[in-house]
């Protein structure tokens, strides 16, 4: 009879025990809301009569080593601005007397876009050229006077004063001629300047004056821009400086063009911070083909500061330390391996470049903290 209520009760325990492993499988989140509490439910439910089961993993809990192509790219917000713009300034004061420009309009350089009254200039020009005309006339004299001194003191006939005199005279001529010349050089400039040219091949983006209006020295009258060579001036904060450099690819959506990702290049890095936003601007160069790009359209994208082709990534959450080693769980013939792993490089998005791992590995990526290595392990199927 003794030996009945053992079997009873030996039976009993190994069912009581199917069932919990059975309630354990079906159930794992039953009683908590901790995934790393329902791990230990499933684990030691999997332990029952001393028999290790295999722990069931989600697919969610694996992944497959596939190479990828890295990307880390910093987002940056901007505006498209013409690489050339010149404010034209008067250089000299005076009135507006020629304005045959409109805003838009194309210009080439050397074109002559504004004028300012020069009558007067041109008067003294004339009066100083025939101040000098005169000059000449003087100078020629006053060395053939010397000429003839020269060889009458060598006879002995003329005194050495009226030599030394003559000679003063052809100096001072001379000098009368090359302030004369300096004047004259200062009048066709100025009357140069009376002229406003165009500097570039471009557009005139704003015009201030008017024909008529009396200007000052400095004034501000037009801008002319380079609409040829089109470029976005991008802000990015002081942090991120060391991470961008010349001709990485920047990819921008501008406005009126938003079904389209212009790709284009950085070309130059301002080496002073803005004073206002206390961030870095970076000139990015624009395609010129195909595009019209206006001055102020609003830019947003991003740099492609850093990429990589070919690159071993695993989630950062799936790497485990031990004795300041580096390490993932591998699943191998449906036990958890313990794989050796170097970490070549950290990217965005919680992702990180590793070397250890071929193509085809699978790995545990989620950090649940009883998976050990030895343990047996099956994927449940999905659906």
């Amino acid at each position: 009879m003794p030996s009945t209520w053992k079997t009873l009760f030996a039976v009993t325990a190994a069912l009581l025990g199917g069932v919990c492993v059975a309630v354990a499988a079906i159930y794992p989140a039953w009683g908590t809301d901790d995934a790393n509490e329902r791990l230990h439910v499933r684990v030691a439910a999997a332990q029952v009569g001393g028999a290790i089961s295999p722990f069931e993993l989600s697919p969610m809990d694996i992944a497959t080593i596939r190479p990828a192509a890295l990307v880390e790219r910093l987002h940056v917000t901007g505006e498209v601005k013409p690489s050339r713009q010149a404010v034209l300034r008067a250089r000299t004061g005076g009135r507006i007397v020629h304005s045959d420009i409109r805003e838009g309009q194309a210009v080439r350089a050397g074109d002559t876009l504004l004028r300012l009254a020069s009558e007067d200039l041109q008067a003294a020009l004339k009066q100083t050229q025939a101040d000098r005309q005169a000059a000449m006339a003087e100078m020629l004299l006053a060395m053939q006077s010397l000429n003839r001194l020269e060889q009458l003191v060598g006879k002995g006939v003329a005194s050495h004063e009226a030599l030394d005199k003559a000679s003063s005279d052809v100096a001072a001529g001379k000098a009368r001629l090359d302030s004369l010349a300096a004047r004259i050089e200062m009048e066709q400039t100025a009357l140069q300047d009376a002229q406003i040219l165009a500097p570039f091949d471009g557009i005139i983006s704003k015009i201030m004056v008017n024909q008529g209006t009396q200007v000052a020295p400095d004034a501000e009258l037009l801008t002319v821009v380079d609409v040829a060579d089109m470029e976005a001036r991008l802000l990015i904060p002081t942090q991120a400086v060391s991470r961008v450099a010349a001709g990485q690819i920047v990819e921008l959506e501008i406005d009126g063009f938003e079904d389209q990702l212009i790709r284009g290049e950085v070309a130059r890095i301002s080496p002073v911070v803005d004073d206002g936003s206390r961030s870095v601007a970076v000139h990015i160069r624009l395609p010129g083909d195909g595009y019209r790009f206006k001055g102020g359209m609003f830019a947003h994208g991003a740099i492609l500061v850093r990429q990589a082709e070919d690159g071993i990534v695993v989630p950062i959450a799936s790497l485990r330390r031990d004795e300041n080693k580096v390490y993932v769980l591998r699943i191998l013939d449906g036990l958890l391996v313990r794989q050796p792993v170097t970490i070549v490089a950290e990217w965005e998005d919680g992702l990180a470049e590793v070397s250890g791992l071929a193509p085809g590995d699978t790995i545990v990526q989620t950090p649940l903290s009883e998976l050990r290595p030895g343990l047996p392990v099956t994927v449940a199927k999905v659906g």
